[in-house]
């Protein structure tokens, strides 16, 4: 049985129990209790785990072994500062690619988060948010851009599991609207304002204190 789990499915059944708040900011993930628990080898814990590192979502700490990122005020700082600067990059790149496939995703990605609206939770709430940005930082053709935005999107996933005050997704849905507006009318700077906004909204409805 042990082989046939792969190091993606160890990945993803980390990834789910921290948003899914079963693993706390700070936890140590023990590669042997992980590997009994999936049945399978600690090498391929192993290469879950480096990739966990790799995208943010895991601290690999020398001799110590690997525990749940735990972010303190300046990582938030500057995961969503770096934010700003890629997305805006990403949404520059973008906006010519962009045709009406695109718009019928953005569109169909916020009726979603509308709905969303009438039973709100975090965990989804983290990923449709998430959905609706990539349909753009993918429409700009750059894996560059793709990478590193993975790992700051999965920075701020910890943010918004653990630290959001956030009743309900209304505040984006707002920003998220604005956004869509001004890139049906390949308005940039409208587009880059509305952005803006929408990254200001999520750290203000962070607390890491």
């Amino acid at each position: 049985m042990a082989g046939n789990v792969s190091a993606q499915q160890v990945y993803d059944y980390v990834k789910n129990q921290i948003i899914k708040k079963q693993l706390f900011p700070g936890t140590q993930i023990i590669e042997e209790d992980l590997a009994f628990a999936m049945q399978t080898s600690r090498a391929t814990v192993r290469k879950a785990l480096t990739r966990l590192h790799y995208e943010g979502l895991a601290d690999m700490i020398p001799n110590r072994g690997a525990y749940v990122a735990k972010p303190t005020p300046a990582d938030m700082k500057n995961v969503y500062a770096l934010r700003r600067i890629l997305e805006v990059e990403a949404l520059r790149t973008a906006l010519p690619n962009i045709n009406q496939t695109h718009i019928q995703k953005l569109e169909n990605s916020i009726a979603t988060q509308q709905e969303l609206t009438k039973h709100f939770s975090v965990e989804e709430y983290i990923r449709v948010n998430a959905e609706f940005h990539w349909i753009i930082i993918e429409a700009a053709q750059n894996e560059y851009l793709n990478k590193f935005l993975l790992e700051l999107f999965n920075k701020s996933a910890i943010f918004l599991t653990f630290y959001d005050s956030s009743s309900d997704n209304s505040d984006s849905i707002h920003t998220h609207e604005q956004l869509l507006a001004a890139i049906k009318a390949k308005d940039l700077d409208a587009a880059i304002k509305a952005l803006e906004a929408d990254i200001v909204c999520a750290v203000d409805c962070i607390s890491l204190q």
